[in-house]
């Protein structure tokens, strides 16, 4: 009995590793469909603008099956790249199991090409009757392009020694040093002054130059680290640079004084026309245009004289005429304008004017009467003077003859 259940338990052991087998085995026999499309090289490896080159596919068995009805097409293609072959590769069968085939596609880089990758989708079908399988691949082609370098080679100022005040042409050249164009180039500064801060030059080729111009007022001295910065296109798109530039402002700056005031005339009285005229210098080392001056004083009249240019050291007169209708002491308000790139600068001051108050014709004729009186006391005694001076003369000359007289006797 034990005997039985133990040939029992053998039989069913053996059973169930045979029936484990079993699917191996036909799978083995039965075989597997499979293929796969491998990359086998792009020539040359660096592709540049207009350039042609090749791509070729390794179509591999990886199954134990012949594949039949196999068909390998490129579904999309960048637009910078094109094919010069058929986009659509159909093979009925492989001749044998370990069999591979080759594909070559021959391709060329349009002349504006843009550098970097470029991807082309490719697909592969292949099966018979209701069993057919698909797969999909990416071949990435790298182009190649040259870089533009725009750069700094000179920077220059007009004046060559800048003073607080000054207005200021900024020169900045530019040289691509790189190998491709620049294009869309534009030079930016990064400053605190008042002025032009952007200049486009356009497009740069290799070892090309272009300046690029500013002007801004240099209102604060100092050494400046002024931020350049340079946009541009290239084969790798838009690229933006960053420089810095020194700029050394020096503190003297040129000014329009007020050198001198004359009253005429000098003591007026009230209802007299007054010409006051104020001489404006150029006390500075550059030369100021449109320049004004103004003079809010209370009377009836002009109040504003314009003198125009004046160089380094020079002086212009500025006259301003009025009624002075009011008695009194007056300090008259002056503003000395001027107008350069940016606008209107000034400069303020104060005049002193007095104004007499007049009286009546009896205190003018009393004033004139003492004049005189004072006039001619001064001539009498002058006079007198010099008679007093006469008479010692004759009387010194007299006693001297006497004298004489006596010493011949």
């Amino acid at each position: 009995m034990n005997q039985r259940k133990g040939f029992a338990c053998l039989f069913m052991l053996v059973l169930v590793i045979v029936l484990a087998g079993i699917p191996v085995v036909q799978a083995e026999s039965s075989g597997d469909e499979c293929l796969r499309a491998v990359v086998e090289d792009i020539s040359p490896s660096s592709v540049g603008r207009d350039e042609e080159f090749t791509v070729g596919i390794s179509l591999e068995n990886c199954g134990t099956q012949v594949p039949e009805d196999i068909t390998f097409m490129i579904l999309s293609i960048p637009p910078d790249i094109i094919v010069t072959e058929d986009l659509v590769a159909y093979i009925p069968k492989f001749v044998y199991k370990d069999s591979e085939r080759q594909l070559r596609y021959h391709m060329r880089t349009t002349p504006d090409a843009t550098p970097g990758p470029h991807l082309i989708k490719m697909k592969l079908t292949y099966g018979t009757g209701d069993v057919q399988r698909t797969a999909y691949y990416e071949v990435e082609v790298i182009v190649t392009g040259e870089h533009a370098e725009p750069r700094i080679s000179s920077v220059s100022t007009d004046p060559e020694y800048i003073y607080a005040g000054d207005t200021v042409d900024l020169d900045l050249e530019i040289k691509n040093f790189g190998d491709s164009i620049a294009k869309s180039v534009e030079v930016y500064l990064e400053h605190d002054f008042k002025g032009i801060t952007g200049s486009t030059l356009g497009a740069l080729a290799a070892n090309d130059t272009q300046t690029a111009l500013f002007k801004f007022k240099a209102n604060n001295s100092g050494t400046f680290e002024i931020p350049v910065i340079i946009e541009y296109e290239d084969d790798y798109g838009v690229q933006k640079d960053e420089y810095d530039i020194q700029i050394t402002v020096l503190d003297k700056k040129g000014s329009l004084n007020l050198a001198s005031v004359k009253v005429d005339p000098v003591l007026p009285y009230v209802d007299d026309t007054v010409e006051l005229t104020m001489r404006i210098e150029n006390s500075g080392d550059r030369t100021i245009n449109s320049i004004r001056v103004y003079a809010d004083h209370p009377f009836q009249g002009l109040k504003e004289s314009f003198i125009g240019t004046l160089d380094p050291d020079e002086d212009g007169p500025a006259v301003i005429t009025f009624v002075a209708d009011q008695s009194g002491e007056f300090e008259i308000p002056v503003t000395i304008t001027y107008i350069d790139d940016f606008g209107e600068e000034q400069v303020e001051t104060k005049v002193n004017v007095i104004v007499m108050e007049r009286n009546g014709g009896a205190g003018t004729i009393i004033i004139v009467l003492l004049l005189l009186v004072i006039i001619g006391g001064l001539a009498y005694n002058n006079y007198r003077t010099k008679n007093s001076k006469d008479e010692i003369i004759k009387q010194l000359m007299e006693g001297g003859s006497s004298l004489g007289e006596d010493t011949e006797e």
